[in-house]
């Protein structure tokens, strides 16, 4: 565990594989959100990771599904993932999710969105 949580991918990558996604500025790379103290940010029990450029966070909500949006915490975003075979399965890390929906006048299953693990880390993490 230590200062990652308990997730397994301190830096993922949301994408999509729709070039003209409607929510597209939701996507690219996020990464552990430290508070001022150096600490990791937690929202439901799991780390929070910060978009690099904008200010949106991938958070766990209280059903245990990823959600991307720019309040840490809310109950909805732009851009949610859960596991398919049990919704009730909370997991650990973004990357553990197999099905992803977007919201556009109501959550619409898109199986365009994937999470990438980030393997290599540039300097500065």
């Amino acid at each position: 565990e230590g200062e990652r949580g308990n997730i397994c991918c301190p830096k993922i990558n949301l994408k999509t594989y729709n070039a003209k996604h409607k929510l597209r500025s939701v996507f690219g790379d996020y990464k552990l959100h430290l508070g001022v103290d150096g600490s990791v940010t937690t929202c439901n029990g799991c780390p929070v990771l910060k978009h690099s450029n904008l200010p949106l966070y991938l958070y766990r909500d209280r059903q245990g599904r990823w959600v991307a949006g720019p309040e840490i915490g809310a109950v909805r975003g732009s851009v949610r993932g859960d596991h398919s075979e049990d919704p009730e399965l909370g997991m650990e890390c973004p990357c553990q999710a197999t099905m992803w929906q977007c919201y556009d006048r109501g959550w619409q299953d898109d199986n365009t969105v994937r999470v990438g693990k980030c393997q290599v880390f540039r300097q500065g993490y």
